[in-house]
């Protein structure tokens, strides 16, 4: 049964509200996060009128994005692990709502997208004078300068660096997509939101997120400045920072060194007990978790072990390999997202993943709006090579949310 609403405004501006809230949670109270959740798909399913024409890209958009569910329901069906498979997909089910909140409806418009927009750049910007804050405090009462970089800055812990990360670069593209339509009084605080989104990344010293910082800076940088001389400048500073901040950063200058380090002393060599007695991070460990994973693929890559398997699957390849660091002290997952989906539900959960990201990038000048959707799919595309987004619930939200709000929000009028 539809209660419905008769004033359209009203149905729009709760929306608007309940999705500000989620953005909102999402970087501060958390817990709040899965409850402004349900209570959006709660509204959905009481209060809004539902459209699905199979005619129509909207609606096949919406198909296409729930079956990433979908398939990990299937490989619920041959999973060992049932209790683990269940809690997977409990964790994953905005991968689910989300597009059929917004994929049924027609409440998205411009105005509530700059205002999501508008909002994500304070959470942001908040989130990150909190963490730098944080920091100072740590560093003046540790001496340590490494209490201000990395997790360390990170006020709200259970939001990991890299999903922090993930929100500034997002908060980063909405401020250069507003230089080039704000007024001049508005350009200052801009080019501070900027700064400070520039200076949260730096010191989170994720290699990756960094990485995509200075390819979306030297993109924009490229497109809003007309003058060549101006953008030669402007790229040169940014490519400056970068080189300054690798050997002023602690954080960051270790991970730069780790990642050209490849004596044998920075590898950890399976299949001997060699992996104990020194804690493992970035290149090494990643290498020896895919390596593992590919151990598993061996014998399920066409179905995959199941949607609650993956994780004993790889425990039990860790302990194979001799890789007790995994096998006994961590509970590592793939750390890449392609190899996770590969890994839960094979081939086909694999090009159900390639399809949502590749399908809207291919079709993107004809069938959507703007460079906020285009860039938020590379950008989602790129960090799911080093880290399994959706494995984690901030990271799942960060992805089924934007990815419905600016699919949705950005599909041009279907004139099928």
């Amino acid at each position: 049964m539809i209660v419905k609403i008769k004033n359209k405004n009203t149905e729009k501006i709760i929306y608007t509200w309940l999705c500000i809230a989620i953005v909102y949670s999402s970087l501060f109270l958390t817990y709040l996060n899965s409850i402004l959740s349900i209570l959006l798909v709660a509204f959905w399913l009481i209060f809004s009128k539902k459209e699905f024409d199979i005619s129509t890209l909207k609606s096949r958009l919406m198909i296409l994005f729930i079956s990433l569910f979908v398939i990990g329901i299937v490989g619920l069906a041959y999973t060992n692990n049932s209790k683990a498979g269940i809690a997977t997909l409990e964790t994953q089910s905005a991968i689910l709502f989300f597009p059929l909140v917004f994929g049924t409806t027609s409440v998205l418009d411009s105005s509530m997208l700059k205002k999501i927009n508008t909002h994500l750049l304070i959470a942001a910007a908040l989130a990150s004078v909190a963490g730098v804050g944080y920091g100072i405090y740590n560093y003046v009462e540790s001496g340590n300068i490494e209490q201000l970089t990395g997790d360390h800055i990170l006020l709200f812990h259970v939001v990991r660096p890299v999903t922090m990360g993930l929100f500034c670069l997002l908060a980063l593209i909405f401020a250069f997509e507003r230089l080039n339509e704000s007024s001049a009084k508005s350009k200052g605080s801009l080019y501070a939101l900027i700064g400070l989104m520039t200076l949260m990344i730096l010191l989170l010293s994720i290699r990756l997120i960094i990485a995509c910082w200075f390819l979306i800076v030297f993109y924009y940088l490229l497109t809003i400045i007309k003058q060549r001389l101006y953008k030669i400048f402007s790229v040169s500073i940014a490519i400056l920072m970068l080189i300054v901040s690798s050997f002023i950063i602690p954080t960051a200058k270790k991970q730069w060194k780790e990642l050209f380090d490849f004596s044998s002393t920075s590898t950890i060599a399976l299949d001997k007990d060699s992996s104990l007695g020194r804690s493992w991070r970035g290149k090494a460990l990643r290498v020896a978790i895919w390596k593992c994973s590919a151990d598993v693929l061996k014998k399920h890559w066409l179905t995959g072990v199941g949607t609650g398997d993956v994780q004993d699957s790889l425990q039990k390849t860790y302990e194979n390999r001799k890789f007790y660091f995994a096998s006994m002290y961590n509970r590592y997952n793939a750390h890449n997202e392609y190899l996770q989906i590969l890994l839960a539900t094979g081939l086909p959960g694999l090009l159900i993943l390639l399809s949502c990201i590749l399908y809207p990038l291919l079709n993107y000048r004809k069938k959507f709006s703007g460079n906020i959707y285009l860039l938020f799919l590379l950008l989602f595309a790129v960090v799911g090579m080093s880290e399994s987004i959706l494995e984690v619930n901030k990271g799942i939200i960060w992805y089924s949310f934007f990815n419905s709000i600016f699919a949705f929000g950005y599909l041009k009028s279907d004139k099928t």
